[in-house]
């Protein structure tokens, strides 16, 4: 598996399914991936979100592999400071929204060189792995609804 995607991209995917339906699908295809999800944290009832996005239902997975964890520790421990991965995923009853970032390319810091690659393959597995995800086609109809990747 060599780094065909782009690890200083964002990636956020329109799926025209239903918030627990997109969380269902995620959560497979990162296991097929053999990904971990570490943690997780609903967000739904938050009140700066509920203020915000009317009815829609928010959760954060962490994700990463514990192998790939230990490789960057073992590199470098500032490795660290950018694992796990976070992907956020919100909906309503029709179509959720995905998003997931490369944390060294959007946070603007250096990353640890000896642990680089390590990062980034981490960002591309899970990139490859929502890949298949359904997505949205952009229509006149639909103009935020702008599929990438």
């Amino acid at each position: 598996m060599g780094l065909s995607n782009n690890p200083a991209k964002n990636n956020t995917r329109v799926i025209p399914e239903s918030f627990v339906k997109s969380v269902l699908l995620i959560r497979r295809l990162l296991a097929r991936a053999d990904l971990s999800i570490v943690n997780e944290f609903n967000l739904s009832s938050e009140p700066c979100l509920q203020l915000v996005v009317a009815r829609r239902s928010c959760t954060v997975l962490l994700v990463d592999t514990p192998v790939l964890l230990f490789e960057a520790i073992a590199l470098d421990r500032v490795a660290a400071v950018f694992l796990p991965i976070h992907i956020v995923i919100s909906g309503d009853h029709d179509k959720s929204y995905v998003h997931w970032a490369n944390p060294i390319a959007s946070s603007g810091l250096r990353s640890p060189v000896a642990a680089r690659y390590v990062l980034d393959d981490l960002y591309v597995r899970i990139s490859e792995a929502l890949s298949e995800l359904p997505q949205t086609v952009e229509s006149p109809a639909q103009p935020n609804a702008r599929p990438l990747g």
